[in-house]
C-alpha cells in the first residue's frame, strides 16, 4: 500500500495570498477594476485555514464571478465546493472538464458520482473509467465499477470481478462488497458465503461486514450467532461498546441496501486507508516539516473522499465519525462540531457521535455544553465508564469539585466491578480532591494510583510536589521527585519540583540549576518563574529574584500562586510591575495546563 498510495497535490493545495494569482497567458492584473473580488478570495483564504469549507466555497464562487475566466479561481472554487459537499460543486467541474488540461481525478469522480445518483450508469462508468488513472482512484476503482455493474442489473459480473481484482491488499474489503452486491440483488446464498469468506479474511473486526453479516444471519435463523458477532464487534472498544444496544436492536437492517449506498462506502473505505498511510508515514519520521506536510496533504484527500460519500448517503454516520476526527485533529473545532451533530439521532451509532461531541466541547474549553450532553447519555446508557469518566473531565473543567469526584468515583465502581481497576481514574479522582483543598484523599487515590504504576513519572511527580505543598516529609518526597526525574528526565515540570524540594530543604546550591533549567525549558509558567525567583532570594540575588516574580505576575498566574507572587514582592518592599517575554502569554493558569498538576 505504501507504494501505491499517492496523494495529487492539487488535494491539499491551499491558497496562495492574491497577488499570485494568475491566468493561464500571465498574471491576473489586481488592478482591474471588476477582475478580482479580492475580499471575497481574503475570506476564502481564512476560511481554508479555519477549515470552513462552506464559507471557503461561498467566498471562492463568489470571487469567481467577477472573473469568470480566471481558471485558478475555478479550480479553488471547484475543490472547495467538493470539500463542502455543496451541490454547485457539479456544475463547477462541467466547467473544469470542458478544457481537457484542467481535467482531473476530481472532476472525474465528481461528474461520475453526480451521474449514479441519476441514475445514468453508463455515464458514471465512463467518468469513473477516466478518474482510474490515478493511483489512488485505482484502489477502488473495482468497488465503484462493480456497483455499476450491479445497478445495471449485471450482479454475477461485478461479484466476478471484485473476487478476482489484483489488489491483495483489498481482498476482504472486495470479498465484503462481493458479499452485499449478492444480497442487494437477491442472491441470498452466495451472500452468506461470500459474508463467510470476508470474515475469515479480514484482519480485525470491520463495522460494515459485521452488521451485515448479522443482518444476514438474523434473516436466516441464525440469531444466536448474529447477536454474538455484534457483541464480540462492540467488545473491541469501550466507546463502540455504547452502540452495543441500539446496534443489536438494528440487528435484522442491512446497512447498505442500493448501489449509491454501497459506492459511499467504497469513498469510506478509501479515506480509512488514506488515514493508515498517513499514520504509517508519521512513524516512519522524515523531518517535524515534512511529516506536518504528508499529514495535511493525506487528511485533505481523505475529507475529500468522505466528501464524496457524504454526497452519495448523507446519513452515513461512519463518514461523519470519521470526518470530525480528521477536523479536530486539525484544530478545526467548529467544522466538527457541525459534522457531529447532524448525525441523524436514529442511526445506531447516534450515541457514539453525541460522545464525541462532548468530548470535543470539553477539550475545546466549552465544558457547560458538554455536561447536559454527558448526564443525558449517563441516562440513556447507565453504568459505562467512559461516560462517567468524561463527565468527571467536563465538571473538573468547570471547577464542580464535588461534582467531578462523585462522577470519578462511579467509574472507578463501575471499573471495580468489572474487575478492571485503571489507575488513571484514580488520578483523575485524586486531582480533583486536591483542588476541592481535600490533600488526604488526593494522596490516598494518588498511592492507590501508583500500587498499579509504579513508574508512572506523572502519578510521582503529583505526589511529591504535592507533599512539598503541605510541607509533608520533604525527604519522601524528594525520593519520589528523583524517582520521577530519572524516568522523564525532559519533564520540565518534574525538573522543576526536584529543583524545589531541593531548595526547600536549604539545599540552593542543588535546586537552583535545576529551576534554571526548568525556567529555560517554559519561561511562561508563572510557577516555575516563582520558584527561582524564591530561590535567588534566599541566596541573595534579590535583583533577579524581583524580576523572576514580575515575570511570573505577567503570565496570568492561578489566584494561588498571584498570592504567593505578590507577597513576595511585598517582602522585597517593591511594587509589582508585571512583565513579558516577549510571547503570547497562556489564556489559562500554568497548573491549570498541566505543570504540576495536569
Amino acid at each position: 500500500m505504501s507504494a501505491t498510495m499517492l496523494v495529487a497535490p492539487a488535494l491539499a493545495s491551499v491558497p496562495e495570498p492574491a497577488h499570485v494569482l494568475h491566468h493561464k497567458d500571465g498574471p491576473v492584473d489586481q488592478t482591474a477594476k471588476g477582475r478580482v473580488d479580492s475580499e471575497a478570495f481574503l475570506r476564502g483564504i481564512v476560511a481554508v485555514r479555519l477549515g470552513d469549507d462552506l464559507e471557503a466555497a461561498q467566498a471562492f464562487r463568489t470571487a469567481l464571478q467577477a472573473d469568470p475566466a480566471n481558471m485558478d479561481l475555478l479550480r479553488q472554487a471547484f475543490v472547495r465546493n467538493v470539500m463542502a459537499g455543496d451541490p454547485q460543486a457539479v456544475e463547477l467541474a462541467r466547467l473544469v472538464d470542458k478544457t481537457p488540461e484542467d481535467r482531473s481525478v476530481i472532476s472525474a469522480l465528481v461528474l461520475g458520482n453526480d451521474a449514479a445518483t441519476r441514475g445514468a450508469w453508463p455515464d458514471a462508468v465512463q467518468y469513473y473509467h477516466r478518474a482510474g488513472a490515478d493511483p489512488m482512484a485505482h484502489l477502488i476503482m473495482p468497488l465503484l465499477l462493480a456497483w455499476c455493474q450491479q445497478a445495471q442489473g449485471h450482479a454475477d459480473v461485478a461479484i466476478d470481478s471484485l473476487l478476482h481484482a489484483q489488489s491483495s491488499v483489498l481482498m476482504p474489503f472486495n470479498a465484503l462488497h462481493a458479499a452485499i452486491i449478492a444480497q442487494v440483488s437477491g442472491l441470498s446464498d452466495k451472500a452468506g458465503a461470500l459474508f463467510e469468506q470476508a470474515q475469515k479474511s479480514m484482519p480485525g473486526y470491520d463495522m460494515l461486514l459485521t452488521r451485515s453479516y448479522a443482518a444476514w444471519l438474523w434473516n436466516h435463523g441464525q440469531q444466536d450467532k448474529a447477536r454474538t458477532i455484534i457483541r464480540k464487534l462492540v467488545e473491541t472498544d469501550s466507546i463502540l461498546g455504547l452502540a452495543g444496544p441500539a446496534l443489536q436492536a438494528n440487528i435484522s437492517h442491512y446497512p447498505v441496501t442500493s448501489a449509491r449506498e454501497g459506492i459511499a462506502r467504497a469513498y469510506v473505505l478509501t479515506a480509512f486507508l488514506l488515514r493508515q498511510q498517513a499514520h504509517e508515514q508519521a512513524q516512519q519520521g522524515g523531518g517535524a516539516e515534512g511529516a506536518a506536510l504528508n499529514l495535511y496533504q493525506f487528511n485533505e484527500a481523505a475529507r475529500l473522499m468522505l466528501g464524496f460519500a457524504l454526497s452519495m448517503d448523507p446519513t452515513l454516520v461512519d463518514a461523519r465519525l470519521m470526518l470530525a476526527e480528521i477536523q479536530d485533529d486539525e484544530q478545526h473545532f467548529d467544522a466538527a462540531r457541525e459534522t457531529l451533530v447532524r448525525v441523524p439521532p436514529q442511526d445506531p451509532l447516534a450515541i457514539v457521535a453525541t460522545l464525541r461531541l462532548a468530548v470535543l466541547e470539553t477539550t475545546n474549553d466549552h465544558p457547560a455544553d458538554a455536561i447536559p450532553l454527558l448526564q443525558h447519555l449517563a441516562q440513556q446508557a447507565p453504568g459505562q465508564i467512559v461516560i462517567e469518566r468524561a463527565l468527571g473531565n467536563a465538571l473538573s473543567q468547570t471547577k464542580d469539585w464535588n461534582g467531578a469526584i462523585a462522577a470519578y468515583t462511579r467509574a472507578i465502581d463501575l471499573a471495580n466491578a468489572q474487575k478492571t481497576p485503571d489507575w488513571t481514574l484514580l488520578f483523575l479522582r485524586g486531582m480533583a480532591y486536591h483542588e476541592a483543598g481535600d490533600w488526604e484523599h488526593a494522596k490516598s487515590d494518588t498511592r492507590a494510583a501508583l500500587a498499579y504504576a509504579p513508574d508512572e513519572p506523572l502519578l510521582l511527580n503529583f505526589l511529591g510536589y504535592g507533599m512539598v505543598e503541605q510541607h509533608e516529609d520533604l525527604k519522601e518526597a524528594e525520593k519520589l521527585l528523583r524517582k520521577a526525574h530519572e524516568l522523564d528526565g525532559q519533564d520540565a515540570a518534574i525538573t522543576d519540583s526536584l529543583g524545589w524540594v531541593r531548595v526547600e530543604q536549604g539545599d540552593l546550591a542543588g535546586g537552583i540549576p535545576l529551576l534554571e533549567k526548568a525556567a529555560e525549558q517554559t519561561p511562561e509558567d508563572p510557577e516555575v518563574n516563582y520558584h527561582l525567583g524564591e530561590a535567588y532570594w534566599r541566596v541573595g540575588r534579590k535583583a533577579e529574584a524581583v524580576d523572576q516574580w514580575n515575570v511570573a505576575l505577567g503570565l496570568h498566574p492561578s489566584p494561588a500562586d498571584e498570592a504567593l507572587i505578590r507577597t513576595a514582592l511585598q517582602k522585597a518592599g517593591v511594587t509589582p510591575t508585571p512583565q513579558t517575554t516577549g510571547q503570547a502569554a497562556p489564556a489559562q493558569p500554568a497548573q491549570e495546563q498541566g505543570k504540576h498538576t495536569p
